[in-house]
């Protein structure tokens, strides 16, 4: 490949072969004319050169698609909306999972030595993440793709976010949302208590292991409600996330109506997290999988009225994930269309050559019955580059 010069480069420009910033990513397609949004992202990120195997040319004039009228075109307008919007304040959902991991380990590390803390420091960051979901309904997909390590305290964030999805869609009114999601952030005190050990263990954990970790959920319960002072709606969350709906659960052994209302909710966005994290005895799971995993267990773990809301809200293939089509078209779910999980609106990536569209567009499902999504993918086997994409949507008209 051949060098050139950012500033050399023009808006306006084009190559009849694709312009890489890296090998592994892409600038501009082949025809694809150069925007003044290009070069000030490369000069933001002190770029000097790029590279191409093509010559300048004239770019290809772009056809807009034409979106069918009706409901179809109602929904992929609204999606088409919130896809931006989610873009738009990628860095957004990044500064709180990184402020909020920062926040937790502090509050955790203070009141577990039983020292006081001020605790409406989480509340605030409960009222952020609230704020953000209700105002930015997509941007819950970025929680797919994130970079970084696992954590405790990341876990816990973003367990606190699903949750707020999924009670926003049961219409519970926004000040419960903050609270459950304050809740759902303090739900794993106790679990600083434990050894690390047992913790950080790779593999199965022994009798005795599993039996301590059984202690932490009334372990922290004990510290919210005497160290903290928290009422009892929050404290019962960290007592009873791990419960289960028919009373298999631990430590109380109960289910049912018994387990209170936020405890249901945060025991389904706990579980659904931890499925798509690494673990130190085994590797993260597709969205897709991290479902059909909760799916399986729903009868038996899940309150079945909040677990069917869950399926209608996330979607079997869930929004964010990356997904091949039956006619091998690459595309991520963007929306869900309720009580048929099997049919969302997917935003078109890739064609079946494996090239970036001419014009990124959507695919309604509900309307193209001729098509089906075939596999979940991750990111890396597709070649796609989500924050990539993400910076494209935003230039898009």
């Amino acid at each position: 490949m051949k060098k050139i010069l950012v500033n050399t480069l023009k808006p306006g420009m084009a190559f009849n072969k694709p312009v890489y910033i890296d090998p592994d990513n892409v600038l501009v397609e082949a025809f694809e004319a150069l925007k003044p949004s290009d070069l000030t992202r490369l000069t933001k990120w002190n770029i000097q050169e790029v590279e191409t195997d093509g010559d300048p040319t004239k770019p290809k004039i772009k056809q807009e698609i034409v979106i069918p009228e009706g409901p179809e075109r109602n929904d992929i307008v609204k999606v088409k909306d919130q896809l931006k919007k989610a873009a738009a304040e990628l860095d957004k959902v990044d500064n709180i999972i990184l402020d909020g991991e920062k926040l937790l380990e502090e509050a955790y590390t203070v009141i577990t030595e039983e020292k006081a803390f001020q605790i409406s420091r989480v509340r605030d960051l409960a009222e952020k993440i609230t704020t953000l979901m209700h105002d930015n309904p997509l941007c819950f997909m970025h929680l797919y793709h994130l970079e970084g390590k696992n954590t405790l305290y990341r876990h816990v964030v973003i367990s606190a976010i699903f949750g707020a999805k999924l009670a926003g869609s049961l219409k519970f009114s926004q000040p419960k949302i903050i609270e459950l999601v304050f809740a759902s952030l303090l739900m794993d005190v106790g679990m600083v208590l434990l050894p690390l050990s047992v913790r950080m263990k790779e593999g199965k954990l022994n009798p005795d292991e599993i039996n301590k970790l059984h202690t932490h959920p009334l372990r922290g319960y004990q510290l919210l409600t005497k160290v903290v002072k928290a009422k009892n709606s929050i404290a019962l969350v960290a007592l009873q996330h791990q419960e289960h709906y028919d009373g298999s659960g631990y430590p109380q052994h109960i289910g049912g109506e018994e387990l209170s209302e936020y405890a249901r909710i945060a025991m389904i966005a706990d579980s659904y997290t931890a499925v798509l994290e690494d673990r130190t005895y085994r590797s993260r799971k597709l969205p897709y999988d991290a479902m059909k995993e909760l799916l399986a267990l729903g009868i038996f773990y899940y309150d079945p009225n909040y677990m069917r809301s869950f399926l209608n809200t996330f979607s079997v293939y869930p929004v964010g994930s990356l997904v091949e089509m039956s006619d091998k078209r690459v595309g991520i779910v963007v929306s869900t269309v309720p009580e048929k999980p099997m049919r969302p609106i997917v935003y078109i990536l890739r064609d079946s050559n494996e090239e970036r569209p001419e014009n990124a567009y959507f695919i309604h499902l509900l309307y193209h019955t001729d098509l089906y999504i075939a596999k979940a993918i991750f990111p890396d086997e597709s070649g796609i580059n989500y924050m990539q994409e993400m910076d494209l949507i935003l230039q898009s008209n």
